[in-house]
């Protein structure tokens, strides 16, 4: 019996120890990282820290968006269950603790941070379910966020107190709740420029506007800081610890002028009061760089509570804002067909109100003004006199093909790339989209006068540009350069020359006529006092079920002056106003307005104030006007 036990003890010990041994294996070897990953759940806590984000300077170094220092709460809910049945009992429940701990929580924060029961539940749940239903602890929340240093005081004071005389419930506290300095973005100057700087939300995300396109410059990079914790969720005094900072981001410095956009905003904070449009949008551009010096959506917000605002406000309305031109857009079509040769400035054609071919008809405004054709004219009259006929006429000399190569050159139907949040690309039909040649001449005589074509206020803005710079295109840009706050260099932005849309000579010859609108036709309310300019009106019905409403308009005035050595193109667009349907009595005062508190800024003092100058009769007086 002796001799068969012993072989058979032996056997059962050494399959024992192999077992043995190949679970320690297993358990150190193959899920040894599994483990140590588990294991640092329950004992090791990160705690990321908030870099300070970069500034937004204006052109002149006027600070525009900055971050100050606040104070957000989080807590460890597992770490609090733990301390609290320690010191209050074993039998209680998860719920009556965390109902317990909310009320001193939100006893100890000012200014009710946070609800007593919203927190309730976020301190209840110690345990959450992954993607692949595996349960995890939840050891991080957040209790309240960028809170002043006065918030947070009191239970700053609780968490800070050491001794053997602590209460029982200020352990709990200290045991599962931490106080993280973070950055808070504001605003100095509130709504100003509002829609071209966007806001940055709760997890310093940019929103919108500049802190959206230029996000990663701004942002920086997080920091975080790794602490070992007892049980009880208490850090070690000699425990495992890291810290790496977090690194700040650079600032960028934007083509934004604060006196001129300051001005913008005024005069269309006017007009959104005296015409009431759905929305209203302003923009100056330096012609020679390309330069945004005020970019203006009405109606705004605040940045700094955002959160109070309707999602639709946040929009930056001169990219964003899609709408078929209209009366503005002839120069465009004018300039190719002079560039092409197809006409010259003595080509005549006629109008006589109502123009009809085999296919389609073109009414002129007269007709609906109920006043005389202008028959015979030139392209010069047919700018001057904004008449539709004459200018589908001379359209139709022309290929398709050959207007669309200039207007494509000129930026519109393509995105700009302006950089200061989303914008639209509008759209212009390819010569390749038409199969009828009725369809293409139908297109083309109304594309003439701006419809069945999709633009946006600063496609229209550049274009005009490039007419003011001899026929050069430049790309429109928001921001001139990045600044590193840490050594105070600037890298500059070179502007960018996207080449010429037309020659020179045909930009002479549209600028004149542009002049001509101004002194003698439909934009005579856009003259400033010794100083030429250049422009032309527009009035677009808008399209409704299908059909164009005679109700509905987009009335705009873009230009730009001094007309023979132009600095600066603004551009004026109201969305439907309830007062005033054409371009000439709506927008052309309100260019005239903007561009005179540009010159009196530039050649003060003047005493004429913004507010006397709008309200002065002879801006908003009844005109015929297209």
């Amino acid at each position: 019996m002796l001799t068969w036990r012993c072989p058979i003890t032996l056997l059962l010990i050494l399959l024992v120890n192999s077992g043995m041994a190949g679970w320690l294996l297993y358990l150190q070897g193959l899920q040894n990282a599994q483990a140590r990953q588990k294991a640092e759940s329950v004992w090791l806590r990160r705690i990321d820290l908030a870099p300070a984000r970069g500034k937004i300077y204006s052109r002149n170094f006027l600070l525009l968006a900055t971050c100050q220092i606040t104070y957000s709460v989080w807590a460890d809910p597992h770490a609090i269950q733990i301390a609290a049945k320690k010191f209050w009992g074993q039998r209680m429940s998860k719920d009556e603790i965390a109902r317990r701990v909310s009320h001193m929580i939100c006893n100890l924060l000012k200014d009710k941070a946070v609800s007593e029961e919203e927190l309730t539940k976020r301190l209840s749940q110690t345990i959450k379910n992954r993607s692949k239903g595996r349960p995890i602890l939840v050891r991080f929340v957040w209790i309240a966020r960028q809170l002043d240093e006065g918030a947070v005081a009191n239970l700053k004071r609780v968490l800070e107190t050491k001794g053997k005389n602590v209460p029982l419930e200020w352990r709990i506290l200290q045991a599962g709740l931490g106080i993280s300095p973070e950055m808070h973005r504001i605003y100095p100057y509130g709504r100003l420029a509002s829609a071209t700087l966007g806001f940055v939300n709760l997890d310093n995300v940019g929103c919108y506007g500049v802190e959206r396109s230029w996000d990663e410059v701004l942002k920086g990079k997080a920091g975080s800081v790794e602490l070992e914790v007892d049980a009880l969720g208490r850090p070690l005094p000699r425990g495992y610890l890291s810290h790496l900072p977090p690194q700040s981001g650079n600032s960028v410095i934007l083509t934004i002028d604060e006196q001129i956009q300051k001005v913008a905003e005024a005069v269309l904070d006017e007009a959104m009061k005296k015409f009431q449009p759905k929305s209203a949008s302003a923009i100056v551009l330096d012609p020679k760089t390309g330069d945004i010096l005020a970019l203006v959506s009405k109606p705004d917000f605040d940045p700094n509570e955002y959160y109070r605002f309707p999602p639709e406000r946040f929009l930056n309305r001169p990219l964003t804002f899609v709408y078929e031109p209209g009366s503005t857009f002839k120069p465009l079509v004018a300039a190719a067909l002079l560039d092409h040769g197809v006409i010259t400035e003595h080509t005549v054609v006629h109008c006589n109100g109502i123009w009809k071919t085999d296919t389609f008809s073109v009414r002129c405004w007269v007709v609906q003004k109920g006043t005389a054709a202008h028959g015979a004219e030139t392209i010069s009259d047919a700018l001057i006199h904004s008449c539709n006929i004459a200018m589908a006429q001379f359209a139709l000399k022309a290929s398709y093909r050959q207007i669309y190569e200039t207007l494509i050159k000129f930026g519109i139907g393509r995105k700009l790339g302006v950089g200061a949040g989303f914008e639209e690309a509008g759209w212009l039909d390819p010569p390749n989209r038409f199969l009828a040649k009725s369809a293409v001449r139908h297109h083309q005589a109304t594309l003439s006068f701006g419809q069945g074509v999709a633009v946006t206020p600063m496609h229209m803005a550049v274009a005009y540009a490039a007419l003011a710079n001899h026929g050069k295109v430049m790309k429109p840009r928001i921001v001139k350069g990045i600044k590193d706050e840490k050594t105070g260099k600037v890298h500059w932005f070179e502007p960018q020359d996207l080449g010429y849309a037309i020659s020179p000579l045909t930009a002479s010859k549209i600028c004149n006529m542009l002049v001509s609108v101004v002194e003698e036709g439909t934009g005579k309310r856009a003259k400033l006092e010794g100083v030429k300019v250049a422009g032309k009106t527009g009035t677009a019905t808008k399209v409704v079920n299908g059909r164009y409403d005679p109700t509905k308009v987009v009335v705009s005035f873009l230009g730009f002056f001094p007309a023979y050595s132009p600095k600066w193109v603004i551009g004026i667009v109201l969305d439907e106003p309830a007062y005033g349907k054409w371009g000439g009595e709506v927008a052309a005062p309100l260019f005239a307005a903007l561009g005179q508190q540009i010159l009196w800024r530039v050649q003060p003092p003047r005493p004429l104030s913004l507010t006397q100058d709008l309200t002065a009769l002879s801006f908003f007086s009844p005109v015929s006007d297209n």
